[in-house]
């Protein structure tokens, strides 16, 4: 297979491809892909447009278009790499660490999914109420685990969706 340039030149209007994405936010190319993609749920809006006919075996954008987006998300990295930094956690986030470790009985990271799987329907015994559809294990989504609350009340679950972000009413 050919080797394409990452800078390409049309009509005077300078053209990339994907590989240029990742070369200059030093991501992997399935991340741009990812970011590009119609279908999928990464898809960035603000990714640009190609300028090729829809369809076309490997789409070119406008350099002008790539260098904005690329500079957007340098502007929100710590690495310099393409990835957004994370907002910091909120005060209510931060509390909800020791409270919920405390309500388990030990420490836990609670972005860690296979901590927290383990947590809810291991240690609490929690209803299983939804699995994965990949996996078919335990579903953590904050969708379920709203559910789960709702029903079930429990404080640990209250204390991770307050750090994912989620106001909760405490359970009467």
């Amino acid at each position: 297979m050919a080797k394409t340039t990452p800078v390409q030149q049309i009509a005077g209007a300078e053209l990339v491809g994907y590989d240029y994405f990742a070369k200059e936010l030093d991501v992997q190319l399935r991340t741009i892909y990812a970011y590009a993609s119609e279908t999928n749920a990464q898809r960035l809006e603000s990714f640009p447009r190609p300028v090729t006919p829809a369809g076309h075996r490997q789409p070119l954008f406008d350099k002008a278009d790539a260098d904005k987006f690329i500079a957007e998300r340098r502007a929100g990295s710590t690495t310099g790499k393409g990835r957004v930094k994370a907002r910091p956690l909120t005060k209510a986030q931060r509390a909800a660490v020791p409270a919920a470790a405390q309500i388990l009985g030990r420490e836990i990271d609670l972005r860690d999914r296979v901590a927290v799987r383990a947590a809810i329907y291991d240690d609490l015994g929690l209803p299983v109420i939804a699995t994965s559809e990949k996996a078919q294990v335990p579903a953590i989504d904050t969708a379920t685990i709203k559910k789960l609350y709702k029903q079930t009340g429990h404080p640990f679950l209250q204390q991770l969706l307050t750090y994912r972000g989620v106001d909760v009413e405490p359970a009467s």
